[in-house]
């Protein structure tokens, strides 16, 4: 195995060939902005996905090669671990540090582990640095938007098949419904003016007492959806649609193996590829949304070398991934081979401090 570090990134564009649409906490179904007319998808985005797919990866892989039950290969606590890096046994974020870290523990974690040290967790930084997803703003488009119909009302033959009484329960529930919707419409009118005056200010003060203010409306709102006949949520009501960027639209793209191997670039190629079988981001996928493809260029830098060197070209969509370039077929063979060697449960210090002074 080469144990001298190497930085690789992947830089180049990801092309959305649906709208993508992200729904970010307190964004309000917007998508964030840089100062210079960029809209940008968090790192996380593309990040989140891939571990998930490297997970599925890793199952099937040792699977087949320890010639067991894909439900037997990692217990609950280590695909948490693994998938998402939270400890759900609450071992390893317990775990001792300060004086007791030992480095040379964290060397051989991460050497065992790679899919640990390539991803990360609690007070374990993952290696694989994943950029933003930027574009220009006016790649934005509203998606989404149109009218969720009452089926009764959309298709009159329906009611035919009720009974008299539940004829005139459908009649009690719609003329609720109606009654309901126009209040909360000015609720609802209310809130947005308030939402748009919070974004004009910057007053910590002020906008927590919009904060307030909107809360309180939303359960007004709440109040009197519980109070109307049949659903909760009314069954017509207009769709608004949500910020998204248009289909075509070229995103630019890095990833970076901050101290990586052929083994390691092998590892993310894996996950890569098995991205690939359904490459999406965001939200809203029953609606057709979040469908992309990708094109990187592979550049390679070596300790003490001034300049990086391009090595290949990774390409991915619904059909498949596409490698050009003999280092990293290379490197793709790398990890198949050195897959038996590795842990893929270990994940504490501790336990890597024991294991490294037994060798």
């Amino acid at each position: 195995m080469n144990t001298t570090p190497l930085a690789y990134q992947l830089s180049g564009h990801i092309t959305a060939e649906a709208p993508l649409n992200v729904s970010y906490f307190g964004m309000d179904e917007r998508l964030p902005r840089t100062p210079h007319g960029q809209v940008f998808l968090n790192g996380g985005t593309l990040r989140g996905p891939l571990r998930k797919a490297g997970l599925n990866m890793l199952i099937r892989e040792l699977a087949s090669l320890k010639d067991q039950p894909l439900d037997l290969v990692f217990n609950r606590a280590q695909m948490y671990m693994l998938g998402e890096g939270i400890d759900v046994s609450r071992d390893v974020n317990n775990e001792a540090m300060g004086r007791n870290y030992d480095p040379r523990a964290e060397a051989f974690l991460r050497q065992t582990n790679p899919f640990m040290s390539l991803f990360g967790r609690w007070k374990l930084a993952g290696y694989l640095e994943v950029g933003p997803l930027l574009t220009s703003t006016s790649n934005l488009i509203t998606a989404g938007q149109g009218v969720r119909h009452d089926q009764f009302e959309h298709d009159p033959r329906l009611v035919t098949y009720l009974s008299a009484d539940e004829q005139a329960a459908l009649m009690d529930q719609m003329r609720s419904t109606q009654e309901s919707m126009t209040a909360i419409e000015e609720v609802r009118e209310q809130i947005r003016l308030i939402k748009a005056d919070a974004r004009k200010t910057d007053d910590v003060a002020a906008r927590q007492a919009f904060a307030k203010q909107t809360r309180e409306l939303e359960a007004q709102e709440k109040a009197i959806r519980k109070q109307r006949e049949g659903s909760e949520e009314s069954i017509k009501h207009p769709l608004p649609g949500y910020e998204a960027i248009a289909p075509g639209s070229q995103l630019q793209s890095r990833l970076k193996l901050i101290e990586g191997s052929p083994e390691i670039l092998g590892l993310l190629l894996h996950c890569l590829a098995e991205f690939s079988h359904h490459p999406r981001l965001g939200g809203h996928l029953a609606n057709g949304f979040g469908a992309i493809s990708a094109e990187w260029q592979v550049m390679q830098r070596s300790p003490g070398e001034r300049q990086a060197e391009a090595i290949g070209m990774v390409r991915l969509d619904d059909m498949g991934i596409t490698l050009e370039g003999e280092p990293l077929e290379q490197a793709w063979q790398a990890f198949k081979v050195t897959l038996p060697s590795y842990d893929f449960t270990l994940f504490s210090r501790q336990e890597a401090r024991q294991r490294w002074k037994q060798r």
